[in-house]
């Protein structure tokens, strides 16, 4: 297994305004976005929403086609004239026509500029999802981080205790030579090394499970070494502003002007259009003789005003307003929620450290107590029972550290995430 050493420092700055995050850290949240097929699908699908809003304008430029067509047609009407050989046919019977013809918009009072707007807006939604699936990647990656020091610090606890364990082992085998010891002792002190040593196992197995997610995350194998002293320094409120910089009140923000950009597009529905038509070409038909084509050419112009659709363009409007007051409702409860999660994140962060403090004096009151508890046992002064209870307050005492430092890590990490902090950058 592939050591990784990492420090994690006690949080003792959160209301400090500038962090230091480490570059290998930053590396793999870079490498998590280049890697990850979810942020490539969002980003593909950017570029097609810029695609929509090229189209969206193009609504505003003239069309132009070409039209060719032949027809028979029989009968076709014919009139013999009185006293002459003469027939007169005012249809040709073979009809021929080409040319082209185009349409512009002149005037639509706002049809095609809302159109604009909704397909802007759904551009910058998407943007804004995007920009939150890479702050909760990049998050998980710091999670995993984290993760990966937690683990490795209690194996070096683990680690540590094994080996006082086997000295502890051989001091007994020493005294149980000289008639100092019972083979009760020594047979426990062999039971728990063992405990020790299957602990161990189990964190050695999470830390290869927690290695294998970082590397589905970043799409690298992990480095045989990370060297890391950081923290994460927080502020102790929230803010408005703050809140806004939450990348789902963000992107929640966004559907509201998609859904308002709806309202625009169902209200202009009401509004005339007028074109502009034109168009030239080859055609025959034309008097007096019928059968050979000829040049001509067209123009004018056409509005089109809507009268009385049914209910449809009033329910059009009416469900356009209802999606409005949705988006706002679940902008409003987005920023509920995340304050309540600020609130359960500053409680954890202040008990943590409240508990670290006591988990540190616990741990120099029980290397003190380890240190007495291994002379007096040396000199016969004490039992190896309670040579045992100083070996296990100590290790319960190095674990209950890294755990308090794991959750403070934790809550300082998530208050940053809900402050909308881009550390990666």
């Amino acid at each position: 297994m592939k050591k990784i050493f990492i420090t994690i420092l006690a949080f003792t700055a959160l209301s400090a305004s500038a962090q230091t995050v480490p570059d290998d850290l930053k590396v793999m949240v870079q490498q998590t976005f280049d890697h990850h097929a979810k942020i490539k699908s969002m980003e593909t699908q950017q570029r097609i929403a810029a695609g929509q809003i090229e189209l969206s304008k193009a609504n505003r430029l003239p069309t132009v086609n070409g039209a060719a067509s032949y027809s028979h047609v029989y009968p076709v009407p014919k009139v013999q004239l009185p006293g002459s050989d003469f027939t007169f046919q005012p249809v040709p019977s073979e009809n021929v026509n080409a040319g082209i013809e185009a349409r512009q918009l002149l005037l639509d009072f706002g049809k095609s500029g809302s159109q604009i707007k909704q397909s802007q807006a759904e551009a910058n939604l998407l943007g804004s999802q995007t920009t939150e699936a890479k702050d909760q990647l990049a998050y998980d990656v710091a999670n995993v981080y984290l993760n990966i020091a937690y683990l490795y610090n209690n194996i070096n606890v683990q680690e540590a205790n094994i080996k006082l364990l086997e000295e502890t082992e051989r001091m007994v085998e020493a005294k149980l030579k000289h008639g100092d010891a019972i083979d009760l002792d020594l047979i426990n002190t062999r039971v728990k090394l063992e405990s020790y040593r299957n602990r161990k196992v189990d964190y050695v197995n999470s830390l290869q499970k927690q290695m294998a997610t970082l590397e589905y995350l970043t799409g690298e194998h992990p480095k045989d070494s990370i060297h890391t002293s950081f923290e994460w320094p927080v502020s102790g409120t929230l803010t408005e502003q703050e809140l806004n910089n939450n990348p789902a009140v963000k992107t929640a923000l966004e559907r509201e002007k998609v859904a308002a950009t709806g309202v625009e597009i169902a209200k202009a529905q009401y509004k005339p259009s007028l074109f502009l038509d034109a168009g030239t070409g080859f055609k025959n038909g034309y008097l007096p003789d019928i059968g050979v084509a000829k040049f001509n050419y067209n123009a004018g112009v056409s509005l089109n005003v809507p009268i009385f659709h049914g209910k449809k363009l009033r329910t059009q409007e009416k469900m356009a307003a209802q999606q409005v007051e949705v988006a706002k409702w679940n902008t409003q409860d987005v920023k509920s929620s995340l304050q309540k999660e600020v609130i359960q994140q500053q409680s954890d962060i202040a008990a943590s450290k409240e508990r670290l403090l006591t988990a540190e004096s616990l741990l120099q009151q029980a290397q003190r107590a380890l240190q007495l508890a291994q002379s007096r046992y040396k000199n016969g002064v004490i039992t190896y029972l309670d040579l045992q209870n100083a070996q296990t307050s100590m290790l319960e005492a190095q674990l209950s550290k890294i755990q308090y430092q794991y959750q403070l890590s934790l809550s300082s990490l998530a208050l940053l995430q809900l402050n909308g902090n881009e550390f990666w950058k």
